[in-house]
């Protein structure tokens, strides 16, 4: 796996690390075509291999003319550095959701690396296929992937209609992934679960004092060995 960079996101002036995995709550597919397009296109320019997976053929349709004003797809197409996945053949195998299918097909890009002329890879696709009762499977999935993939030379995002999620389905969505993406007053915004930036800020905490602690141990032991020379000195008088 590739050391952990900082990756640009493309629609806000922020840049994240390797491994991040993101939620994008939306309203309609108008947000969808305002971040997708360039999300991938600052892919592309980063030599990434994006991979947009899609619901349906008429919003496949609308992202590649989008893209098409920020790149020259079908440059990038035909060197196979950007990959339109239909959703079911991404997330399912035989009719049936399957994680293991979807953890085999990321681990096969990322062999990619290092031998195809690409430094990462980048993914999105739009949730609103996912019912009721496959919710559960899929978030199951995502914490997975979160973990997993958290170091490796990955950037993932995955948009869920906020309109069709209830407050415990939209905590559970949120608890799936470290970064949450989400507009306010008709801006976008980044940021970390709750329950995440506290656990690192603690994390950061711990480190400081253990630190702080080596530090102070360390001069105690210079001090013992100080003192120690001294009554050698003292008792050779």
């Amino acid at each position: 796996m590739s050391e952990r960079k900082h990756i640009p996101l493309g629609f806000i002036k922020k840049s994240v690390e390797n491994g991040a995995h993101i939620v994008m709550l939306y309203e309609n597919e108008a947000d969808i075509l305002r971040i997708f397009p360039p999300f991938f296109a600052t892919g592309l320019k980063n030599n990434e291999l994006c991979i947009i997976i899609y619901p349906n053929l008429r919003l496949k349709q609308k992202l590649k003319k989008k893209l098409t004003e920020l790149v020259n797809l079908k440059d990038y197409i035909k060197e196979k550095k950007v990959e339109f996945v239909y959703y079911k053949n991404f997330y399912f195998k035989n009719n049936v959701f399957s994680k293991e299918k979807v953890y085999k097909l990321i681990d096969k890009k990322l062999n990619h690396i290092g031998f195809k002329d690409i430094d990462g890879i980048r993914a999105a696709g739009d949730m609103s296929w996912i019912k009721d009762k496959l919710l559960k499977e899929v978030l199951i999935c995502a914490k997975e992937v979160t973990k997993k993939y958290r170091k490796a030379p990955v950037l993932l995002m995955c948009s869920y209609p906020i309109e069709k999620l209830s407050i415990v389905d939209l905590i559970d969505v949120i608890q799936s992934h470290n970064l949450i993406l989400y507009k306010k007053d008709k801006k976008w915004y980044l940021s970390e679960p709750t329950e995440r930036r506290v656990l690192k800020e603690e994390i950061q905490d711990l480190e400081r004092f253990t630190k702080l602690a080596v530090g102070r141990e360390l001069d105690m032991i210079k001090l013992k060995k100080k003192i120690a020379k001294l009554e050698k000195q003292l008792k050779r008088r």
